[in-house]
C-alpha cells in the first residue's frame, strides 16, 4: 500500500469569529468539533497552548492597524485574514499505528519532522506558532496555527502561494503592466509556489518517512461517492483484522495443544481427560449448541450458545484444545445428535 503525503494550509479571517472558531475546534472545545465522534484532548507538540494562542490572537487583533497611502492609521478590516492553519496527516490509520511498536516509532519520527517544518515556516516570518496532535480521527495528524506579528496581521504573507502571488503582482505593476494583467500574472505564480512548498515538505518530512510525493491514477470522486467508497474500504479492513485475529487465536490453540502433548504421557492424559469432561458439560448446559464444517476443507467449528459471552467462549475453547485431536470432536457430535434426535453434523452451513 502506498503511503502518501498529505499537507494542507489555509487562511482565516475574524469575520463571524472564524479565526477563533478554528482555534476552538483544534482545542476540542465542546460544540466546536461535531465531525469527531469521540473527541480527545489534543496533544501539545510545540509552542504555547491553544488557550494562550486564543488570548494572543484577540489581544493582537485589538492592537492591529493598517496605514493608508496618506499615512492615516485605521483598524484592519474584519475580512483581513489574520491566521494561517496547517494540517499534516500521517498516512497510516490509527488502529494500525497503535498495533505496532515499530509503526508508533515511525509515527513519532514523522511527527517531529512535520512539527519542525511548521516551526521553520513560522520562524522565517517571525510568527507565533502552536502545534498539536490529534489521535481521535481515522488518521493521526498535526495541526499548526500561525499568527503574524506585523502590525497589520497580514497572514497571507505567511502563505507561500499568496505571498508569491502578491510579489508577482507588485513586480508587474512596478514594471508598468496594466492592473488586470498584473493580477493575472500573480494568479499564475500561485500554483508553482505551492508545488515548491509541497516539494519542500516531501524533501524534509515525507521522503525521510518513506512516504510518496504523489499517487498516480487516483480518481477524483464526488464527496458522497468518496464517503461510500471509504465505508466499504473500512469494512474490508475491519474484516481483515478480525480474520487475522481469528487465525492468531487458532494458531495459539494448536501451539498450546502441542506443548501439552510434550509434557509427558501421564500429564497429557490428565489434561485430556479434563478437556473431555469440560466438553461434555458444555454441551449439556448449552454453551456448545452445534458443530458446522467449512464445505471446502471440512474444518470443524463449534457454535456457541446464545447466552455465552466472548470471554467465556474463549476460555472454553482453551479448555477444549488439548483434547481436540484426541477424539473430542466425535464425542461432541454424538452428544449433540442424541440431544437433538437428528443428524449428527450439518454440513450445509459454514461458520466463517
Amino acid at each position: 500500500m502506498t503511503r502518501t503525503n498529505f499537507l494542507h494550509i489555509d487562511l482565516h479571517a475574524r469575520t463571524g469569529g472564524r479565526a477563533n472558531f478554528v482555534i476552538d475546534e483544534l482545542s476540542r472545545v465542546p460544540g466546536s468539533c461535531a465531525h469527531v465522534e469521540d473527541p480527545l484532548p489534543p496533544i501539545q507538540i510545540a509552542g504555547p497552548p491553544f488557550a494562550e494562542i486564543s488570548d494572543q490572537l484577540n489581544r493582537r487583533l485589538g492592537e492591529a492597524y493598517e496605514t493608508t497611502k496618506l499615512g492615516v492609521r485605521k483598524e484592519i478590516r474584519v475580512t483581513q485574514r489574520v491566521l494561517l492553519a496547517g494540517v499534516a496527516s500521517y498516512p497510516v490509520a490509527m488502529p494500525e499505528t497503535c498495533a505496532s511498536l515499530a509503526e508508533r516509532r515511525k509515527y513519532r519520527a514523522w511527527r517531529a519532522r512535520a512539527a519542525k517544518f511548521f516551526l521553520d515556516l513560522a520562524r522565517a516570518h517571525n510568527a507565533i506558532c502552536s502545534i498539536v496532535a490529534h489521535h481521535d480521527e481515522t488518521f493521526p495528524h498535526l495541526h499548526a496555527v500561525l499568527i503574524p506579528t506585523d502590525t497589520a496581521m497580514l497572514a497571507p504573507a505567511l502563505h507561500p502561494g499568496y505571498a508569491a502571488r502578491e510579489a508577482a503582482e507588485q513586480e508587474c505593476l512596478r514594471q508598468g503592466m496594466p492592473k488586470k494583467e498584473a493580477v493575472a500574472a500573480g494568479r499564475r505564480a500561485y500554483a508553482p509556489a505551492m508545488r515548491q512548498f509541497q516539494d519542500a515538505y516531501h524533501e524534509q518530512v515525507g521522503h525521510p518517512s518513506g512516504h510518496a510525493r504523489l499517487v498516480t491514477g487516483r480518481a477524483r470522486l464526488p464527496r458522497g461517492e468518496y464517503l461510500a467508497l471509504r465505508i466499504c474500504h473500512d469494512a474490508r479492513d475491519q474484516a481483515i483484522l478480525e480474520r487475522e485475529q481469528a487465525e492468531r487465536e487458532r494458531a495459539a490453540i494448536v501451539a498450546e495443544t502441542a506443548r501439552l502433548i510434550k509434557m509427558g504421557r501421564q500429564a497429557s492424559e490428565d489434561v485430556i481427560a479434563m478437556s473431555f469432561s469440560e466438553g461434555m458439560r458444555a454441551v449439556r448446559d448449552g454453551r456448545i449448541e452445534d458443530i458446522v464444517y467449512n464445505p471446502v476443507d471440512h474444518v470443524a467449528d463449534l457454535i456457541r450458545g446464545p447466552d455465552v459471552d466472548d470471554v467465556e467462549w474463549e476460555q472454553l475453547l482453551n479448555d477444549l484444545a488439548p483434547a481436540w485431536d484426541q477424539g473430542l470432536l466425535a464425542a461432541l457430535e454424538a452428544l449433540l445428535a442424541t440431544r437433538s434426535r437428528g443428524p449428527a453434523i450439518r454440513r450445509a452451513g459454514a461458520y466463517f
